[in-house]
């Protein structure tokens, strides 16, 4: 029986490691990798491409642990594609370090017909930075754009619940295997994401995150994008490298400026004054993508892109006793905000019961949630409750 050819492509990548950029060459010199697999170590060092520890990895890699990885996947519903199949996101190819393998759950967009904007920060971000990342990436989606970005807390899970509550599609890039247990807490926020777009990683089932996974990973997030927008982030961070990324990539660089006495501004404001563009709203990004994409980008009113934030209330101290919530202003929030808010009392109600009560699916109850509590108006307590 024939060896699925995908199962050479996670070979090379376990025997070179994640991030390597000599799999691109590879491919422009080999037929297929059945045939790179078929050389052998005399012809690998001939290559003068390999260092002595990279010929022995790709020697001592079992190729029946890849065809293993492959069955593990189909279990698992993930789909793996390769660097050769059609199906291998085309402004991903381009860079200099493309991943030999992209595990797949949920449904890849098209990244070549309609444009991709990264949006990343810090994970301590301020409630300004959440919203800021919640409402830019909300008009991104209702404008058809992709927003890309890792999946951890704070202005990274804002930018996914953003997207989703502007209908939009979302692509969450892990460092670590799919399906590995890392932040527990954001799993609804991922099956959303699974729902309504897609989640992607380098790393085969079950690999669990390391120091140096999330570095590797950040030049997918700018990789698959057009352009790469940063919301807070401090002087020293991960939100920092993908911007370099972007630009080592030939991708747009933009940056929501910030107060000069906040800590997560100083990256930002540094990346303005280095050369990306300044934004406010979503209108700021979309406008550089209108030319580009003009067949699949809607063009918003710049009052809807840019909506006016909603004040933020700060609520009691413990010590006090919190006054009798007011109703929401006509037609200021979505439907769905609405019925979260009538589900709720001053007490903290975890999520099922939320849902219970506000009859709304899992990716409209987080949107709704977020847009509440970016607004003021709901509390998150410890174990994902809320309460007026």
């Amino acid at each position: 029986m024939e060896l699925d050819p995908r199962a050479y492509w996670i070979w090379l990548q376990r025997a070179l490691g994640a991030g390597s950029g000599k799999a691109a060459r590879i491919w422009r010199e080999y037929p297929s990798l059945r045939d790179f697999y078929r050389a052998g170590a005399h012809e690998w060092r001939l290559m003068g491409l390999f260092s002595v520890r990279e010929v022995e990895g790709l020697s001592s890699c079992p190729l029946e642990d890849a065809a293993q990885v492959l069955q593990s996947c189909a279990r698992r519903g993930q789909t793996v594609t390769t660097l050769d199949m059609p199906e291998y996101p085309e402004p991903l190819r381009q860079i200099p370090n493309p991943p030999c393998v992209l595990y797949v759950q949920g449904v890849l967009p098209d990244f070549s017909s309609r444009p991709a904007v990264a949006v990343v920060g810090t994970r301590h971000a301020s409630a300004a930075g959440r919203q800021a990342a919640f409402q830019i990436s909300s008009g991104l989606g209702r404008a058809g754009a992709v927003v890309v970005s890792g999946g951890a807390k704070g202005i990274d899970a804002a930018a996914h619940q953003g997207a989703l509550s502007g209908g939009g599609v979302t692509v969450c890039v892990l460092g670590c295997g799919i399906d590995y247990p890392y932040l527990l807490d954001q799993k609804p926020m991922r099956d959303a994401i699974r729902e309504h777009g897609a989640l992607l990683s380098e790393y085969p089932p079950e690999t669990p995150p390391s120091k140096t996974s999330f570095p590797i990973r950040n030049r997918i997030i700018s990789g698959l994008s057009d352009g790469v927008l940063v919301v807070e982030a401090a002087g020293k961070s991960g939100s920092l490298i993908t911007a370099r990324f972007a630009a080592d990539q030939g991708r747009d660089v933009f940056a929501v400026p910030g107060g000069i006495s906040q800590p997560g501004s100083l990256g930002v404001n540094h990346l303005i004054q280095s050369g990306a563009k300044l934004v406010t709203c979503a209108h700021d990004v979309l406008e550089e993508y209108f030319t580009r994409y003009p067949n699949t980008i809607k063009k918003l009113p710049r009052e809807e892109s840019c909506p006016a934030p909603a004040p933020a209330t700060a609520g009691p101290s413990p010590a006090e006793e919190a006054p009798a919530p007011e109703p929401l202003p006509e037609g200021a929030f979505s439907p769905a905000a609405a019925a979260v808010y009538r589900a709720l009392t001053e007490q903290p109600r975890p999520m099922d019961e939320i849902a219970a009560a506000s009859g709304l699916p899992v990716p409209e109850l987080f949107a709704a949630v977020t847009e509440l509590e970016l607004a003021g108006r709901i509390r998150q307590h410890s174990g994902r409750r809320y309460s007026l």
